[in-house]
């Protein structure tokens, strides 16, 4: 798989147009383009309760599924529109961007899901679901470009960084980098009640089983058992949660 959004912009042949469609509401035609275009210029930066009440009725039908008492911040940046799905009481903070991009793409966020400021939820490729009940900090970048399973009742604290194949190929040193695509060892899986401290990193091949807490300042390259305390570089098992 190539850089999708270098391909899209400047290897399709397509109109200007047509190529920021694609990056913005898909396979959309020239009017849901400009649907999107009206929508999110007009209530986009909207300060204040009016904002808010204006977000949550207009934004409705730009994506693919809207439930009911959807929050949405001020400058959320939205790009794959009919490839994202949202649940009911999800709320989407401040400058939170959504970027479902490829046409295998797909972002599932499940009821009452709270994505904070500043954090980045990118599918470039197969499925990204975040479970029910789930808080994702400030300044995260979950992504993926094969599968990422995000369970329910998850805690990912402040500026933790999944990241679900994207791995580059680099074998080849006559070729550059960015274009011998990724490879990817299955993606990642985090299960149910998982807490995972600040600062964390979660590579790409893991599983981390149910009730598991992770330490700050953590590298996850392994998978961890259920109801495990673990942390460090690369983390580790130190002990079980009676």
């Amino acid at each position: 798989m190539e850089q999708q959004i270098q391909r899209v912009l400047h290897e399709s042949g397509e109109p200007a147009w047509r190529q920021y469609a694609r990056l913005t509401v898909g396979d959309g035609g020239l009017g849901r383009l400009l649907r999107y275009e009206c929508v999110t210029g007009l209530f986009q930066g909207c300060p204040g309760a009016l904002g808010y009440a204006l977000r949550r009725v207009a934004w409705r039908s730009l994506f693919g599924r809207c439930g009911r008492g959807v929050t949405i911040g001020r400058n959320v940046t939205l790009r794959g529109t009919d490839r994202i799905s949202l649940g009911n009481r999800v709320v989407l903070d401040d400058n939170v961007v959504l970027d479902a991009r490829g046409p295998d793409a797909r972002i599932e966020i499940e009821d009452g899901v709270l994505i904070s400021r500043n954090t980045i939820v990118r599918a470039r490729g197969g499925l990204l679901r975040i479970g029910a009940g789930s808080d994702i900090g400030a300044n995260c970048v979950v992504a993926t470009d094969s599968k990422l399973e995000i369970g329910k009742d998850v805690l990912l604290a402040a500026f933790t960084y999944i990241t679900a194949g994207g791995q580059h190929n680099y074998a080849d040193p006559n070729t550059p980098i960015i274009r011998q695509g990724f490879t990817s060892k299955g993606g990642v899986v985090i299960e149910d009640d998982v807490w995972i401290g600040s600062h964390t990193t979660v590579s790409d091949g893991v599983r981390i089983g149910t009730g598991t807490v992770i330490g700050a300042h953590s590298f996850v390259n392994k998978s961890i058992e259920p109801r495990s305390i673990a942390w460090g570089v690369p983390a580790q098992r130190h002990r079980g949660r009676t």
